[in-house]
């Protein structure tokens, strides 16, 4: 799977946001960062989705903490989604690093998103990621039937 690729099994589709990334990026910069969300919609409108992030690699203490951003064309900019204030807007798990668990070596997170479709473009920012040789991929994922 490639970055913006979408693969699906029976009405469960997935696309990827992120891959293999090892260290921090900056915020999105300019209308064409990130994935285009024509290309989710082509497979269904979904109004909510999973957002699923896994460690690819890595050994020792790991963690990341990511930002996602949506980008709407009539404001022309990009804004923060989920909740938080100030720095912390916007950071998925409630503001605090993902980290390993249960399973020593390994990051597995996954949580609602709703309405991806209300943006053109999303994009995920990496704000921090530790441990040793640690890379993760992010996805979303959605079913075409309610």
């Amino acid at each position: 799977m490639a970055l913006g690729d979408i693969t699906g099994s029976g009405h469960l589709h997935t696309i990827e946001l992120l891959a293999s990334a090892t260290g921090t990026n900056s915020p999105p910069s300019g209308a064409a960062a990130g994935i285009d969300v024509s290309t989710i919609i082509t497979v269904g409108r979904p109004q909510k989705c999973s957002f699923l992030l896994a460690s690819t690699a890595g050994s020792a203490t790991m963690t990341v903490t990511v930002r996602l951003f949506g980008y709407h064309p009539a404001t022309s900019s990009w804004h923060p989604l989920g909740t938080g204030t100030g720095a912390a807007k916007g950071i998925l798990n409630a503001g605090a690093a993902i980290d390993e668990g249960p399973v020593a070596d390994k990051i597995r997170h996954a949580e609602p998103l709703d309405l991806p479709v209300h943006f053109s473009r999303l994009y995920l920012e990496i704000t921090a990621i530790g441990g040793t040789a640690t890379a993760v991929t992010a996805y979303l994922t959605w079913t075409d039937r309610d």
